[in-house]
């Protein structure tokens, strides 16, 4: 006969053995961190958002996107787009450098109607600190034009990119971007050819 009191001490032993083997198998689950988006130097190094890792490593290389505006306050930049690229990680802040650029659809769309002419050039150029960028361009003129013209102005613009990139820095031409002197340059290159009414940095890559 089955003594009831060793049966209910028994039942009481395995549940507790059960339940510590249970214990000493889970792992802890390593804690994520949140670090610092801080911008390129050129742009103040301003924190511009955060990110979650569960390590530092993992962060290295991730893109952000964001308005130009958001950096700078200027709403006149608020149509383009700016890419950012982790480089490095230090103190719970992930600094960034600059990876490219582009305006956004609905800008381009109010530059273009009907009578009027748009010419797309792309150049890839190399920089005097040899970074390679790929820079589109885009030209409105006028009036509408006939082949013969578009392909003047695109060489014009090509040669003017080209010229303009191989003297500066890509800091500098970064900058001249952002401050619509490079576009200027770009205008008066071709505009002998044909009235333009603009032109501007449709995108930007970094290649190099």
């Amino acid at each position: 006969m089955l003594n009831y009191r060793h049966y209910f001490v028994f039942i009481r032993n395995n549940y507790g053995e059960t339940m510590a083997r249970r214990t000493t198998g889970v792992k802890k689950k390593k804690q994520k961190t949140w670090y610092s988006i801080v911008s390129p130097k050129q742009f103040g190094e301003k924190e511009i958002a955060k990110t979650l890792a569960l390590d530092s490593k993992n962060i290295i290389g991730r893109k952000v996107s964001l308005p130009l505006s958001d950096i700078t306050g200027d709403f006149k930049h608020f149509h383009t787009m700016i890419t950012l690229k982790i480089n490095e990680v230090k103190d719970l802040k992930a600094y960034t450098e600059y990876n490219g650029q582009n305006l956004i659809s609905d800008k381009i769309a109010r530059m273009v109607n009907r009578w009027k002419s748009r010419i797309d050039a792309v150049s890839d150029i190399s920089t005097k600190d040899d970074h390679k960028l790929r820079i589109k361009v885009i030209v409105i003129t006028r009036r509408r034009v006939n082949t013969t013209i578009k392909s003047e102005i695109r060489k014009a613009v090509f040669a003017e990119t080209e010229k303009y990139c191989k003297g500066h820095d890509m800091e500098t031409i970064v900058s001249d971007i952002f401050s619509n002197k490079l576009q200027k340059a770009l205008f008066h290159g071709a505009k002998n050819i044909y009235p333009l009414q603009s032109v501007e940095i449709r995108k930007t890559e970094v290649l190099k």
